[in-house]
Order: C-alpha cells, then structure tokens, then sequence
C-alpha cells in the first residue's frame, strides 16, 4: 500500500511540470487511479500487455485473489486507454476482443545492439573463470520456469555425450519466482551430465554479455504451451544481436522474425530428437555454425533493435495525440 502511495504521489507532482502520455505496464487495477490523475490532467494513457497473467498449478486464496484483481483490470483498462500496446499478435487478438474501438500497436522485445554485441575479451574472461577451455559451448541464459524447456534441453545433453560429442552446456539464470520451476541440478543429476553442464546462476548484465561472446550456439528450447504462444522471448533479441548460432523452438511467432537456416535453426517445441539433431549439427557443421552467426546480427537489428521500433512507437503516439 505505501508503494503504491508513493507512486501515486510521484504521478502528482509529474502532473505539476506537465506530460503527455502514462505508460501502463501489465497494470492491476492500481492503474484505474493512474489513469484518472493523468487524464484529469490532460495526459493519455497506454497500457502494454507482455505475456498472459501466470498460471499456478496450486494456486493458494491470496494467489486466486490476486488473479481476480489482475483479471478485472485486463477487463477494464484496455477500454480506457487510448492505446494498447502488445508483443504479439496472439495478445493482440485477447486485448482487441476486450476493446476493439483502442488502437492497438505490437512491440517486440527490443534489444540495444551496441550492448549486445560481441566482446572477445569478455568471452576469453568467462571461459577461463568456468573452465570451460576451448570446448564448445552450448548456452542457455535467462530466467526460466517449466515452460522454458530445461529439461528437454538437458535431456538433449545427455543424448550427445552418449553419442561421444565433446562441448560444455552453460545454463546461466535463476528460477521464476513463484512460479513452478524445472531443477537444474536434480535434472543434471538425473540425465547424469554433471560432468559437461556447467550452472552459473543469475548474472549481472556485463557478465551475460560475456557468456553470450563465450558461447557457440545460443539456445531456446520452448515447449508448445499457450505461455510461448502469447509472448516472445527478449532472449530471442538479445541472441541474435550477439551474431551467435541460434537454435529456437518453432512456438508461437517466434518463426515471424527468424528464417530457418537462415539466421537461426527452427526446432519441434518440446521434442528433444529435434532439438538434438539440431545442437548436434551445429556441433560438427562449422559453415552452417558460421552462416547462421553471420545473419543473426542483422535480423536482430531488423526486427528488434529499440532505435527504429521506438520511433515507430512515437510516431503514432503523436498521432493518437493530435486526434
């Protein structure tokens, strides 16, 4: 309650110099207050909707409650707004149902290239830090819960050590908290790669950079669930923006922005044959590892960069403003 107070109260004195537009990011119904304070000050109000609200396998009464309220707001302030702003077509659909008369704008994950760029320095530094030496090098970075898809990915792992490849797998984040979560170390455990899966845990940005340079092939190992079609990955971006082998699952509109064999390798959600079959060729094909490095870094500036997007956004909110 007092966060929320402050908040407000920051809104306030936001409203005294004068402004033109409240962004509402995945709003509660806090946002309904929000809304009210800047549009009795003549501001707009957006609202940006990244991903559907969470789904919990044992949800406790605050956790029901909690989703009632996020509920009653995505029922609300889509209608007052006078713009949304989704990250895919699939949300899109779920906001235009709600307020088909609101404009509505897809934003992609942005990503800035000059931070996510490769630094040789920065991956001579992790190498040596993990040990990794001048093995191959499979990452996955980022937050995950049992969605993401660590298990078919480890389970892809074991597969190549039993096939005699030689590389290390770098899993690199924490588990989404709150949510149900895969066990990296009892999966590890389990498939027995101890050995070649190296789990860093949460690193802070520089050190992620670095780990992307270290890595061979960057990897996105969604499974087919509703989660992964309604958003989209920032790792994606971010990936691709580092001019790395990038293998992803064929989920959601993942495939809108990547071409398979391209600048990225298409995999089956959740189907580790697919998903081995890929690392593995990647492992031993060095002209495709490299063809596929080469067309990551303009696909990410294509599709992702926040530079254009950002001015793509603008333009029409000056626009909507004009009206």
């Amino acid at each position: 309650m007092a966060a929320r107070w402050a908040a407000l109260r920051i809104l306030w004195r936001l409203t005294q110099s004068g402004f033109d537009w409240l962004l509402l990011s995945n709003p509660s119904l806090d946002g309904l207050a929000y809304a009210a304070v800047a549009k009795g000050r003549g501001a707009k109000v957006a609202a940006t909707y990244d991903d559907l609200r969470a789904r919990l396998e044992r949800p406790s009464v605050s956790d029901r409650l909690r989703l009632l309220w996020l509920k009653a707001a995505d029922a609300i302030i889509p209608r007052i707004t006078a713009l949304n702003i989704t990250t895919s077509h699939f949300l899109r659909k779920i906001i235009e149902r709600i307020a088909p008369a609101t404009p509505t704008f897809i934003l992609p994950p942005l990503v800035d290239t000059d931070t996510f760029k490769e630094r040789p320095g920065a991956s001579v530094d992790f190498r040596s830090r993990w040990s990794l030496r001048d093995s191959p090098v499979i990452s996955y970075l980022g937050t995950y819960w049992c969605v993401e898809g660590l298990a078919v990915l480890i389970e892809a792992a074991s597969r190549l050590v039993q096939a005699g490849d030689e590389f290390r797998l770098v899993i690199s984040g924490a588990p989404h908290q709150g949510l149900d979560c895969d066990s990296v170390s009892n999966l590890m455990q389990f498939f027995d790669v101890q050995d070649v899966v190296v789990e860093t845990g949460w690193l802070p940005t520089t050190d992620v950079v670095g780990a992307m340079s270290a890595a061979d092939i960057l990897v996105i190992p969604k499974l087919d669930d509703v989660a992964n079609k309604a958003g989209m990955p920032a790792k994606l971006a971010e990936y691709l923006a580092m001019g790395r082998a990038v293998v992803v699952s064929k989920v959601g509109e993942i495939p809108l922005y990547v071409r398979d064999r391209s600048n990225a390798i298409l995999c089956e959600p959740g189907d580790v044959v697919s998903l081995t079959a890929a690392l593995r060729e990647l492992l031993h094909n060095s002209a495709l590892r490299h063809l596929l490095a080469s067309n990551a870094r303009d696909a990410a500036k294509e599709h992702f960069d926040y530079r254009p997007i950002i001015g793509r956004l603008a333009e029409r909110m000056t626009e909507l403003r004009r009206k």
